[in-house]
């Protein structure tokens, strides 16, 4: 039994220091131009070795995923628990995605560019843990949603599961739009920053039974206070 359990923790010990070495290659070059062989050569290990621990190069990419996954999902239960009102909850899921995207940069990318691999085992572990954080993801919003109907913050006409879908999707959407577009907000004199801030300000407006103000909608971005 010693024996076994020691070799549990030499094969997460190794598999950990797999995913560290993947990792700096994913994040530099992407899932396209990253191979196994240099990731192997990085590792000194040969290509049969690391197979041992991941079934593909497709595995080990979403391993890297998944550890971003981890951190965002961390990140979205402290700012969602640290508020009051369901509308309050709903904003914050937003600003945790901000705050992610802007101090782990690097993971999101990664997180961005797994939404076009179609993968080839959908039974893969790690695969199937990504698809799990985000079921997690859009439960936190259904509830922060019915949380908001219930206390009188959020339109009770919506369709709860639809709008989760819609203002998840929508703010990753407006996170790439915010990179996209970088050179051409420069040229306008506008702030990425605000145009992330404005985006979610609005998504928040279209589902509040009693508009924001400009000061709560100050007041609001100033309790999820983020390091720009």
């Amino acid at each position: 039994m010693v024996l076994s359990n020691r070799r549990i923790r030499e094969r997460e010990r190794k598999t950990n220091e797999i995913i560290d070495a993947a990792q700096k290659y994913f994040f530099k070059k992407g899932y396209d131009k990253t191979t196994m062989d240099e990731i192997a050569a990085e590792l000194e290990l040969t290509k049969p070795a690391l197979y041992r621990y991941f079934t593909n190069k497709e595995d080990l990419f979403f391993a890297v995923v998944n550890r971003g996954n981890e951190i965002l999902s961390e990140m979205m239960k402290k700012e969602v628990e640290s508020r009051n009102t369901g509308l309050e909850k709903i904003l914050a899921t937003g600003y945790a995605f901000w705050k992610f995207y802007d101090q782990f940069h690097d993971y999101c990318h990664v997180m961005l560019e797994a939404r076009t691999i179609y993968p080839e085992c959908m039974d893969g572990p790690y695969f199937k843990k990504i698809r799990e954080h985000d079921q997690d993801y859009l439960g936190i919003m259904f509830s922060a949603i019915e949380s908001g109907k219930n206390d009188g913050t959020v339109r009770e006409d919506i369709n709860t599961f639809l709008t989760a879908l819609y203002l998840a999707e929508s703010t990753i959407a407006v996170l790439k739009s915010s990179e996209a577009t970088s050179d051409v907000l420069d040229l306008l004199g506008v702030k990425k920053d605000e145009l992330i801030e404005h985006s979610l300000n609005l998504m928040t407006h279209g589902i509040s039974k009693e508009p924001f103000t400009m000061d709560e909608k100050e007041n609001s971005h100033d309790d999820n206070e983020k390091v720009i």
